[in-house]
């Protein structure tokens, strides 16, 4: 084998290895932030079942900031994607 085609096999098996570790992060992230998603929508749910105002406040303020984090989240995906 020459080093030129050595070196593209490296190149190549380094790529795919980028490439899964990117999609595990992308992954793990994605499940935290739905995760925020999901509680901060349950929390706001049972403030307002409970008609607790001075908590549910800091609910919705909670799932304002997880919506945020969720589009930050898809624009920076988007932004690596490029």
């Amino acid at each position: 084998m020459s080093p030129r085609i050595e070196t593209r096999q490296e190149i190549s098996s380094g790529g795919i290895t980028s490439r899964l570790m990117r999609t595990a992060v992308l992954g793990v992230t994605l499940l935290f932030v739905l995760a925020a998603l999901l509680v901060s929508s349950a929390l706001v749910v049972y403030t307002a079942w409970l008609h607790h105002l001075s908590e549910g406040a800091f609910a919705l303020l909670f799932a304002v900031l997880s919506a945020q984090i969720a589009l930050n989240w898809m624009l920076w995906r988007d932004d690596k994607d490029e």
